[in-house]
């Protein structure tokens, strides 16, 4: 059976620009999360030092956001049109299109040279090499944030927890988006579509949530070991397709995005600023970079 892979939850990952490689001293610009996985990084290469492993401490490089990036972020309805109609929901399009072209341009940034140093080891070393590193990841970032994780991506889905608690927490209770929530989840089910609630964390996050269970799902048929899909983790793993299923579910999630990207007209201008703000609070509580 192929290795299976991920896909994490990523806040418009497909949306932003192109970037360069960075070490881990942060600038006088730097974003409070920025600082955090610094200091995270700094802390994880004295560690790994001192268990006899060369580490340099290295942050992945940020995104320079475009004017297109901003209209994007805030609902911009044409934006979001252009972008849905290659894209859909953001969840498909890794089973089409090649890393580094169509799905990404995080694929063209710089190299960890954290994995050079890895290679040149033998594969015992190599194996201890990675239970360090974790290891000593989790040590730092418990020094630095103050919470406890077992892993980087045990760090990821932390967060992904918590940002989706506190949007049903503070914008749940909106009325404006409220209303335009349920707005929204009426014209949608007059299309046909069985939205899953009609508050505005519902209705935002449906599509993205439904075609990732429905790919976790034709993964489980392939290896019943693969757990449920969670829909608060947002983690699922990726079936094996051929590029005609692959094209065939591209189309569908598209045309289910612009179907609602049409009844969203007014409800995402006024919900984006909103949960983008929350993300960056909890993102910045955790020190984690999201792009």
């Amino acid at each position: 059976m192929p290795r299976r892979s991920f896909l994490p939850l990523a806040a418009l990952a497909l949306l932003a620009g192109c970037g360069t490689g960075t070490t881990a001293t942060p600038s006088a610009a730097s974003s409070p999360a920025q600082d955090k996985a610094h200091t995270v990084q700094a802390i994880k290469a004295d560690c790994m030092k001192g268990k006899g492993f060369r580490y340099v401490p290295w942050v992945r490089p940020a995104f320079a956001r475009s004017a297109e990036d901003e209209k994007l972020a805030s609902g911009d309805y044409e934006a979001e049109k252009a972008h849905r109609s290659k894209y859909g929901f953001n969840v498909a399009p890794l089973l089409v299109y090649r890393p580094g072209q169509e799905t990404s341009k995080a694929d063209n940034r710089a190299v960890d040279p954290n994995y050079a140093t890895k290679r040149d080891l033998s594969p015992a070393q190599q194996q201890a090499y990675d239970t360090t590193a974790e290891t000593c990841e989790a040590q730092a970032i418990k020094q630095v944030t103050g919470k406890v994780v077992k892993s980087a991506y045990d760090w990821y889905i932390q967060a992904n927890v918590m940002i989706s608690r506190r949007l049903k927490r503070d914008l749940d209770g909106d009325p404006e988006l409220a209303e335009l929530a349920s707005d929204m989840a009426d014209c949608m089910a007059a299309k046909g579509y069985r939205v899953s609630g009609t508050t505005p964390t519902a209705v935002s996050a449906w599509g993205e949530t439904t075609f990732r269970k429905e790919m976790h799902e034709l993964a489980q048929k392939e290896d019943k070991s693969i757990p449920a899909f969670d829909p608060e983790k947002q983690t699922a793993y990726l079936p094996h397709l051929t590029p005609a299923e692959a094209r065939r579910l591209l189309d569908r999630e598209i045309k289910a995005a612009l179907d609602d990207l049409e009844c969203g007209k007014r409800f995402y201008p006024a919900f984006r600023p909103k949960s983008n703000e929350v993300t960056q609070q909890v993102d910045a509580e955790f020190g984690l970079l999201r792009d």
